[in-house]
């Protein structure tokens, strides 16, 4: 005889401590939809947190634990993380400031090339001048991005 509910059993689930959200069970069959829609709740809610104090999330990702149970694969756990950037209030200064640093380097570096014979060392040079030129193009980004969200007040981040 065959024990059906072996086939789609029942997964109990935990909250870490302080976790909002439900803890209730769910059968295999709708584990992976009930886990991701819980750490896509735990992102919406640290996007929230996170713009309330005025920083930036940089980045989010959620991983599932998936392990087969009974007959599905099933959503044993899940983990979410956000990564979040907290500008400084003089931090703008800091950029304006960093700008013209590069600029600086980049031309120390032309003027090097210049000068220079050995091809490897040219094409260190090179190199050097473009990753100056790509940090140069990601402070400037940061910096708009500051300026075009100071001003958000609340942004809905819901599923």
């Amino acid at each position: 005889m065959i024990n059906f509910s072996n086939l789609d059993p029942i997964l109990h689930y935990k909250l870490d401590p302080g976790e909002w959200g439900s803890s209730a069970p769910s059968s295999a069959a709708f584990s992976i939809g009930r886990v991701s829609t819980h750490e896509a709740d735990n992102i919406s809610r640290f996007k929230k947190q996170a713009i309330q104090k005025g920083c930036y999330v940089v980045s989010s990702s959620v991983s599932l634990n998936i392990s087969k149970q009974g007959e599905y694969l099933a959503a044993t756990s899940g983990k979410s993380q956000v990564i979040v950037y907290c500008p400084k209030k003089d931090e703008n200064k800091y950029y304006k400031q960093l700008v013209p640093n590069i600029n600086n380097q980049i031309n120390q570096l032309k003027e090097q090339e210049k000068y220079t014979n050995n091809p490897v060392q040219k094409d260190e040079i090179l190199r050097k001048i473009e990753n100056l030129k790509f940090q140069k193009q990601a402070f400037k980004a940061i910096e708009q991005y500051a300026k075009d969200t100071i001003n958000m007040s609340l942004i809905d981040f819901s599923v």
